[in-house]
């Protein structure tokens, strides 16, 4: 997958898996289309019989739409008789495989261009311009926000590898990156991923957006988000910095016939504070939850999995062979669903011998 494959559904052909693929009102989509009269009206509809998309109809997906509740609806467009099947808004778990693990689309969602690698806007006032290696000492001048730079090389030798980054000036013409005169060496920290005006709005700065990234009760600025789609249709957000070693995993998963899914990704603060107030005032439906701030689910690096289960569910005993091969560990007790990406820390454990950490009792 390349950054600029995203949104990841566009061209790929689907297969309608459920006999009753609804279609649906573009304006409301929970209210179904119905066949009226005057209509040709194939058997054995009638009158008022809601319209579907037959089982085995082969579409495209050209458009994705999500309701309040976070449910994903796309835009299915038949790719074979398409004079007598008719396409439209259905949902997405109509469609073999439920559109999982399909990447819908960055957030923020104004870009003067999206990622694609190497392509960074400068965030932090403090973005001190620095010499290179060893001390990567200040030169005493900043990185003004706002700036679009490119990133030519990151550091080799610090801890962690690429903690610094050298760049140069960029400008943006007709959608392509025009390199221009060297900067210097910066914190990796102090850049976002992307080339956006939002990053210099007070929203991107405020410690509760949707996009704010907080690490063990200490905001530490915001991310780039990816929406996907995960667990029973509904779209999660991942980090762009775990995006890939996710989008791996998942993979390498696949080949052996296993199909992992998120069924929690990044949460904004709010949905944490939802969490955790649930769970405190003891509501049904909620899980042990950290308190807003201090989860790894607003850092990035924490997925929740479909698992299913501890020894003996097909997917958790995936996990606990091959997970750390690709930076995946367990890290807290009784939650076989929660894996972290903290790839120097699942190399030690995969020397040992094991996949979670030593708190990590069942």
């Amino acid at each position: 997958m390349t950054l600029t494959n995203i949104p990841s559904y566009l061209d790929k052909e689907f297969i309608i898996s459920d006999n009753l693929a609804v279609l649906r009102n573009p304006k409301n989509l929970h209210q179904s289309i119905r066949y009226k009269k005057g209509e040709d009206i194939p058997p054995p509809f009638r009158i008022g019989s809601q319209k579907i998309i037959p089982l085995n109809t082969i579409v495209k997906v050209d458009e994705v739409k999500i309701d309040i509740a976070r449910n994903v609806f796309v835009h299915a467009v038949p790719q074979h008789d398409t004079d007598v099947i008719e396409g439209g808004w259905t949902r997405a778990t109509n469609l073999q495989g439920s559109f999982m693990n399909e990447l819908i689309a960055f957030r923020p969602s104004d870009w003067d261009l999206v990622p694609q690698g190497d392509n960074y806007t400068a965030v932090d006032k403090k973005s001190i311009i620095r010499g290179g290696h060893p001390d990567y000492k200040s030169t005493g001048e900043i990185i003004p926000v706002g700036t679009y730079v490119e990133i030519t090389a990151r550091s080799r030798q610090t801890k962690p590898e690429g903690k610094y980054v050298r760049v140069r000036h960029m400008t943006i013409e007709d959608g392509t990156m025009v390199p221009g005169e060297p900067i210097g060496w910066t914190v990796a920290s102090n850049l976002a991923e992307g080339n956006s005006k939002v990053f210099n709005t007070k929203d991107w700065k405020d410690k509760q957006s949707d996009n704010a990234a907080w690490n063990r009760g200490r905001w530490i600025g915001s991310k780039v988000l990816v929406g996907i789609v995960g667990t029973g249709g509904q779209l999660q957000h991942i980090a762009l910095q775990t995006m890939q070693a996710y989008l791996d995993l998942m993979e390498a998963a696949r080949k052996d016939n296993i199909e992992i899914s998120i069924t929690s990704g990044f949460r904004t603060f709010a949905k944490q504070a939802r969490l955790f107030n649930g769970w405190k005032k003891g509501k049904p439906g909620f899980n042990r939850a950290a308190k807003p701030g201090s989860s790894n689910h607003q850092n990035g690096i924490a997925f929740d999995l479909n698992t299913g289960g501890y020894d003996g569910a097909p997917v958790y005993d995936w996990m606990k062979v091959n997970a750390t091969a690709h930076g995946f560990i367990r890290t807290v007790n009784r939650e076989h669903w929660h894996w972290e990406y903290q790839p120097e820390k699942a190399a030690e454990l995969r020397a040992e011998g094991t996949f979670k950490l030593k708190r990590v009792k069942k």
